[in-house]
């Protein structure tokens, strides 16, 4: 399994050794209850509306982690909810001038800020969110927008990107039907740039050529590609508003002759209104109002053209006089502006001299951490606003249960509040992720990720849960005396495996049973280096045992137990019966596989082992079909409004058409509760497609892109960034891709050292070549 989820997990069974005692800046634990938890319950749901939906430029600029340190430390003791309200709205006027907090029931009237201003160029300012900006801002990006611009940064581009192979050396001509109906001062353009990977860009023509409103016309742009380019990218741009379709477009190599058409791509394949396969827009573009669709709307040729098109800016800023009524709990409700006036020098009303937001009572220099009570709890409301507005799967019942976020916000409070020190804070956080019922989701620390990891180690063996038991799989003879395949474990120090296991369950964010599992027991061994393992054995035949075990090899990587254990493994490409081959897919690279295409291509039988998070990506699925293949459809939440209210999607998918050389051979798929994220979504490719026989258990049933945000204390959250559904619009998250031939393996199996799944794989190949 990948590092990253290694590293979650030792926060749930693993933590680091204890902290030195608390500063002095450090407030101790103490209970969190009754008024002064229905208080920051109020503070945490303000903190994330403002945060995410205000779109003031003081807002926008805010230490948000140094804020809600502040904010916890005055709102606590309030006494009552009219106390409460006065506290929140002079807290929060600094950054957000037109909030209005109030006991529920009493709304006040509108600050005249949210009224437009006489006279003068006024333009109205909102956020969007496409996820929240995190780990991917090429997918996941929060912006301003505003009802004159639209996109901030440069023109929208629909693009299409090409291996440079077939050009290079050579002089290539772009060419296109164009048509455009765009507002007075706005353009638009073709374009075509061939990128260089390690001298930069090659030729580029980026808008030398551009076009106004108008009819049909054929526009061209002429270049040469470097001899030792990597890729040509072409498309059309539109600057600001409007719309420009596209069609007929062809890349020619010109030399001796004609000219030589080599690409000329269709946008007659699909459905009308989807994006065109094989095209791209930016997705902080489509979030900010742009689309790129097949038109019927009098193309060029054939039933559909390409469309790249603006929306109207003034339906996607909405009206700063109708602010968000949000009913915050502890009898306090607020006005929120989703909106905001704004002229050349800023958001309307401009803060006045000397004005700025509330800072921690604490030391100069002072860095908040899980040590720090008032540090826990802001940081506890932070995470949880990440979720509360950009989680996608509120909504849908896992096989696990769908959370019940409100509830796990007072708990995670009353836990951060009590919690004595970094340590006990780490586990808190770690309950909040595994509330989420989501595959991907955890937390990591800075001290889980850096300064420890050296000390962390295992025993020199590996188990998985088999026949409804805790089953060694693997073990060093040497490094691991008295430890067999087969063998059962019946406790870990001193404590039955199964009540250890299911007690770890509970510190892990999973989608499904058997992922739980999975993402379970590679880390119930992990603690620091030479510590002591105890575990009572029950080997297959013969009486039960206690071995004593040192940690001695690393948690991960080269030499851990997982690596040790691949060396017993067939290489990771290998022939293992005459023309049926076994393709690793964890352990083989991109040029691994294509270095073998030929062989396999001429295989009788291919078995390819997805048992693991894939190290290739998912090119060599064109390799096994003639026709056109799509993946599930991603669908990443775009937000305006807090608490999810309104969300909409932006919606794309993997088009993979066929690519040679065709694998003939029959094929075998190895599953199992591992086969998770890319590896999900490989197998259901699979299986939608039927490419191959699937066989082993269950997958995890978890996919989609993974976002991360940073939080102060050094902590990192991850977690499900898009909502993914089937070909078919049903429900991907949460369902597993079943096997066609269930096996599992089985202790008198691993006794024998067989790997029973692949034996059956093998089996079935072999069974389909006979016919």
């Amino acid at each position: 399994m990948k590092a990253l989820l290694l590293g979650l997990l030792l926060l749930a069974t693993n933590p680091a050794p204890p902290a030195g005692d608390p500063g002095v800046a450090n407030e101790p634990a103490r209970p969190l209850a009754g008024r002064g938890l229905d208080n920051l319950v109020a503070f945490t749901k303000l903190l994330g509306d403002v945060r995410y939906f205000h779109p003031s430029d003081q807002a926008a600029a805010a230490d948000w982690g140094s804020f809600a340190v502040a904010g916890v430390q005055r709102v606590e003791a309030a006494p009552d909810a009219e106390t409460l309200a006065r506290i929140l709205e002079d807290l929060f006027r600094p950054l957000a001038p037109t909030v209005r907090v109030f006991p529920t029931g009493h709304q006040p009237p509108l600050p005249d800020a949210l009224r437009k201003p006489a006279g003068g160029a006024v333009r109205t300012v909102a956020w969007r969110h496409s996820g929240v900006t995190g780990q991917t801002p090429q997918l996941f990006l929060s912006f301003r927008v505003d009802d004159q611009t639209l996109h901030p940064a440069e023109p929208a581009r629909a693009e299409q990107a090409l291996d440079a192979a077939p050009f290079r050396g050579k002089k290539v001509r772009l060419r296109a039907m164009v048509r455009a109906e765009l507002p007075e001062g706005n353009h638009a353009n073709l374009w075509l740039t061939v990128g260089r990977s390690k001298r930069g860009k090659g030729f580029q023509d980026l808008g030398d050529h551009p076009f106004g409103s108008g009819p049909w016309h054929a526009t061209e742009i002429t270049g040469d590609v470097a001899p030792d380019a990597e890729w040509v990218t072409f498309g059309v741009a539109l600057d600001r508003q409007g719309k420009v379709w596209i069609d007929d477009i062809a890349l020619e190599i010109l030399g001796e002759g004609d000219p030589h058409r080599v690409f000329n791509p269709s946008f007659e394949e699909g459905e009308e209104g989807w994006q065109p396969d094989d095209w791209e827009i930016l997705d902080p573009t489509e979030a900010a109002g742009y689309s790129l669709t097949r038109s019927a709307e009098q193309p060029y040729s054939g039933r559909w053209s390409g469309l790249l098109a603006s929306a109207d800016p003034k339906t996607l800023v909405p009206d700063p006089g109708a602010p968000f009524v949000a009913d915050l709990g502890g009898g306090v409700s607020a006005l929120i502006p989703l909106a905001l006036w704004a002229d050349a020098a800023g958001t309307l009303p401009h803060p006045g001299p000397g004005t700025h937001p509330p800072q921690p009572d604490k030391p100069a220099g002072f860095t908040p951490s899980g040590d720090d009570r008032a540090s826990r709890l802001a940081i506890a409301a932070l995470a949880w606003n990440v979720f509360q507005n950009f989680y996608p799967y509120f909504d849908v019942d896992t096989p696990l249960g769908r959370p019940d976020w409100p509830a796990v916000l007072r708990t995670s409070l009353r836990e951060a509040a009590a919690d004595r020190d970094d340590d006990a804070f780490k586990a808190t956080m770690v309950r909040m992720t595994a509330a989420l019922h989501d595959g991907h989701a955890g937390v990591s620390h800075a001290t889980a990720s850096q300064g420890n990891l050296a000390d962390l180690a295992t025993p020199a063996l590996t188990w998985d849960w088999i026949e409804d038991r805790l089953v060694i799989t693997w073990a060093d003879a040497e490094k691991a005396p008295g430890v067999h395949p087969g063998d059962t474990v019946l406790s870990i120090d001193g404590k039955p495996a199964r009540e250890v296991v299911e007690d770890a369950e509970t510190r892990i964010s999973a989608t499904t049973p058997q992922h739980r599992r999975a993402r379970t027991l590679p880390n119930l061994a992990i603690k620091h280096k030479d510590v002591e393992l105890r575990l009572e054995i029950q080997p297959l035949d013969g009486p039960a045992r206690t071995v004593a075990l040192r940690r001695i090899l690393p948690y991960f990587g080269e030499g851990s137990a997982a690596s040790l254990r691949q060396k017993s493994l067939p290489d990771k490409i290998a022939e293992l019966r005459p023309g049926i081959f076994y393709v690793d897919l964890s352990r083989t690279t991109d040029d691994d596989v294509k270095g073998a295409l030929d062989r396999l291509a001429a295989a009788r039988g291919v078995v390819f082992d997805l048992r693991d998070y894939p190290g290739v990506r998912h090119f060599f699925l064109q390799h096994l079909t003639d026709r056109p293949l799509y993946s599930e459809q991603f669908l990443v939440p775009l937000a305006t409004r807090p608490d999810q209210q309104g969300v909409t999607w932006l919606r794309t998918h993997w088009a993979l058409p066929p690519l040679q050389p065709r694998l003939q051979g029959k094929l075998a798929f190895l599953i199992g509760a591992e086969t998770f994220s890319a590896g999900d979504t490989f197998a259901e490719i699979v299986d939608y497609y039927k490419l191959g026989t699937l066989v082993g258990s269950p997958t995890a049933g978890i996919t989609g892109n993974v976002n991360a945000v940073e939080l102060p204390g050094k902590y990192r959250l991850l977690w499900t960034g898009m909502k993914v559904l089937k070909q078919d619009g049903s429900l991907r998250h949460g369902v597993a891709i079943q096997p066609t031939v269930p096996v599992a393996p089985t202790r008198r199996g691993l006794a024998e050292g067989r790997d029973e799944v692949l034996e059956k794989g093998l089996e079935v190949v072999d069974d389909q070549i006979r016919g």
